[in-house]
This record gives C-alpha cells, structure tokens and sequence, in this order.
C-alpha cells in the first residue's frame, strides 16, 4: 500500500502555495549571531501529529539545554497525546498543541496564538522548511527573535535564518545546524541520541509492569536466563510488515535464541497479539511504555514512531527497512542496528537479528 492519494494531494497543493509565497515574498539568507546569555524563554515550533517527528527534537532540545543552561523551552506541537512524553525533559515548560487544519480552525489558531503571545519569548524556533503551519504560527506569535532554515526554493518566516544543512541527512540531526548562531566558538560535541530523559523511577515502575505480566502469563518461564525482546508489527504505509512474515521471523528467531520472552506491543487498533506464545503489551501512556521498554534487551520493528520512542528510552533497537532511507529516519544509537529486508530474506534477516543481539547480552 503506498502513500494515500489525499496525503498526494495535500503535498503537492502545499508546494504550488509554498511557491506562490516565494515568489511573492522573497527573503534573503540573514545568519546573525544571538547572545545566548540574552535569551531566558524559547518556543519551539514543530506542528507535526507523528510521535517519531516530535522526538525528533530531543537531539536540539539537548542542544540548548548543553549552550543555555537557564533557559526555558516551551513547545509548539500538533498531536495532544504527545505532550506528556516531552513534558518531563528536563528544560522544556510548556507544551501546546495546535488545532489540526489551522486555516480551517481561525478562531481556535487566533485562541492559541494569544494565549502563547503573553509568554513574551526571546526566540522562536521552526526547526523544518516547507512547513505551511509552522510558518503561520511563525509569523504570528511574537519574539524578539524567530530562527529557522533559509533554503531558496521555500519561504519562512523568521528574521534570522541559517543555511539549511543539505550535507547532514538525518531528520533529527538538520536542527542542530540553527546552533550556530549561537556560537562564536562552535561546540561540536552536542549529543546526537534521541533522548526523553526517562527517570530511574520511571524505568523501575517499567520493569515492574513487565514482570507482573510475566509473572501472569508466563509463570513457569525462568525468567533469570531469558532474553526479553519485544516486538511492534504496525507501520505506516509501504513500511508495514505482513503478520505472516512476522510469525515465521519470531518462530525461527526463538529458537535460534532460546529462551526468550515476547512481549507484543500492541498499537491502539489492534486487539490480537501475534501468537499464543507472546504477551502483549497495551500501554496507551507513552511515558509508561517507554519506561516498559527500558526493561527489553532489545526491540525489533519497522520504521515507526514507536522505534524511534524505544531509541530515546535508550532501549537497543533492531530496525527493519523496506521502504525508507535509514540514514534519513534510521535509530541513532551506538547498539541499534538497521536490516535492509529489500537485500536480505528472512533467514538472513533471523541470522542477522540473532547475531545482534548475541553481541548486545554478551557485552
């Protein structure tokens, strides 16, 4: 199944609009240097409804917290259900959501956007280019200063713009190059992770919730010797793996790595785990999940958010690729590890996961 036509539809009416601005407002590139010691209260502009596009700001949310250690970062996102996941890192304040289809919604975007302007921010940041919402919202809340991307071929909105980075290719990585206004002597050890600074509360109350599940459907499984891995089957797209596959892949894996214990991470919709033989996993809390997945030794999916929710719960993942570049959407981490599934069948799938996570219980 590939993208939907709407979704088609909506990209290609974005980029005749985005153009039609361009021409109609051309900015120049303005890469002016801003005193971090000036500035106390930022938001963050990312009006995205994907779990894995919001996490992607961990890396830039490090990133200030490591340059202005005193500053506050209230966030601008699009999905609600997301703001408690970032809510407890540690220098983000505020988190807002906003309405889907602004355009449609005036009076609700005209509702939020004087609610945010009493904030009296330092700096905006839009940390993406091409995005229609992030660009209103941009230019309608007020700062003494907004950041984003200059890039030729699409407007933005802010007064201070930085070259956008076409040599770095990861998605959560590009917001890091806005850090050069910032610098007068550049930092190059800014921390390249996806990070939501579980607690080690939470990774307890985690490993907690695991173990009870365990202990209720799996009571006779020794659990000192096994290796907990869990799995998500769900995808977006051409990124989906059929359950079938995912039978045949978890059967031949169990054996090859026995004893193992499956947990099944359900998404919302799906009601059924994948086997008699794995427990499943319903968490609808994401913070609870991650805490949940702190507790895996390792976590095997497809290019989903919750891939990247493991990665910055710095659970080891095994990503699955088949339609999606990994050095765009790939995990980050040193222990993760990317299989192309268009190169390899599935037993050098099987052999290729056995083989990592043999290395991970052996470190």
């Amino acid at each position: 199944m590939g993208i939907p036509f709407h979704s088609k539809l909506r990209r290609t009416l974005r980029n005749g609009m985005n153009g039609l601005i361009m021409r109609l407002s051309k900015r120049e590139l303005n890469q002016q240097y801003i005193d971090p010691s000036q500035v106390k209260r930022i938001l963050v502009i990312r009006i995205n409804y994907r779990i894995g596009n919001i996490l992607f700001l961990t890396p830039l949310l490090q990133a200030i917290a490591k340059r202005m250690p005193d500053a506050q970062v209230d966030l601008l996102i699009g999905a609600n259900y997301v703001a408690p996941l970032m809510q407890p890192i540690a220098n983000v304040g505020e988190v807002y959501d906003a309405p889907r289809n602004l355009l449609k919604n005036p009076f609700k975007l005209y509702s939020k956007v004087k609610i945010i302007n009493q904030n009296n921010y330092d700096l905006i940041i839009s940390p993406v280019v091409a995005s229609g919402s992030a660009n209103i919202t941009t230019m309608l809340l007020k700062a003494k200063h907004k950041l984003g991307f200059y890039d030729e071929h699409n407007w933005n909105a802010a007064d201070i713009t930085v070259p956008y980075p076409v040599t770095i290719e990861h998605e959560a990585l590009k917001p890091l190059a806005l850090m050069a206004v910032f610098e007068q002597q550049p930092i190059d050890d800014y921390a390249k992770v996806l990070d939501i600074q579980l607690s080690a509360q939470e990774q307890a109350l985690g490993r907690a919730a695991i173990m009870k599940l365990v202990a209720e459907q799996k009571p006779q499984q020794n659990i000192d010797k096994a290796i907990y891995i869990a799995l998500f089957r769900d995808a977006r797209h051409d990124k989906k793996i059929p359950d079938s596959w995912w039978q045949t892949y978890i059967e031949k894996l169990s054996n090859q790595l026995a004893p193992v214990i499956i947990f099944d991470i359900l998404a919302p919709d799906m009601t059924r785990k994948l086997t008699d033989q794995s427990i499943a996993v319903a968490i609808k809390n994401l913070r609870e999940l991650a805490g949940c997945l702190s507790a895996m030794q390792v976590f095997i999916c497809a290019d989903t958010g919750p891939m990247h929710l493991a990665c910055a719960a710095q659970t080891p993942v095994v990503a699955l690729f088949n339609a999606t570049s990994p050095s765009i959407y790939g995990p980050l981490g040193a222990r993760d590890k990317v299989i192309d599934m268009v190169d390899n069948n599935i037993d050098e799938v099987v052999n290729l996961t056995k083989n990592h996570v043999q290395q991970l219980i052996s470190l």
